[in-house]
């Protein structure tokens, strides 16, 4: 899981409302910990999600077109749970909190989107900290690359 893929209406107008930026791979968009500056919609090609913690644990994902990252901690505006890093060549649309926030007041219907989400997160988050605490693998670890 931890691929966050925005519904139609909302990934528009983030695609709208964001600064476009072209990523080589391997390039670094964020580190886990740090304080949140932005947030991410993949346009074209995939970034890696990791948690930092024992690689064997498989607790990352890489994401595709559609996915956004860094999300949750840019409209919370907390710390990334996640490192994120570019896996291929990719074109991003890149968002402020201030840009996210304001957009949600020009168009409050997108918060319904956000907030399906947010709970998405809440969910991933929990099921990371079992498998965590568990020594073991999450659900999802098996799965193909969204």
């Amino acid at each position: 899981m931890a691929c966050y893929i925005a519904h139609t209406d909302l990934y528009a107008a983030l695609e709208r409302r964001c600064e476009r930026v072209r990523k080589r791979r391997s390039t670094v968009l964020f580190r886990r910990g740090e304080k949140a500056f932005g947030m991410f919609l993949i346009i074209r090609g995939a970034v890696r999600l990791d948690f930092g913690v024992d690689a064997a644990t498989a607790l990352g994902n890489v994401c595709g077109p559609g996915a956004s990252v860094g999300l949750p901690a840019t409209l919370s505006r907390s710390n990334y749970s996640m490192a994120a890093t570019v896996a291929e060549d990719a074109e991003l649309g890149f968002l402020t909190p201030e840009d996210l926030v304001s957009l949600l007041h020009q168009q409050p219907a997108l918060r319904q989107h956000l907030l399906t989400i947010l709970s998405e997160k809440v969910a991933h988050s929990e099921q990371v900290a079992k498998a965590l605490r568990q020594n073991r693998k999450p659900p999802w670890a098996d799965l193909e690359p969204a």
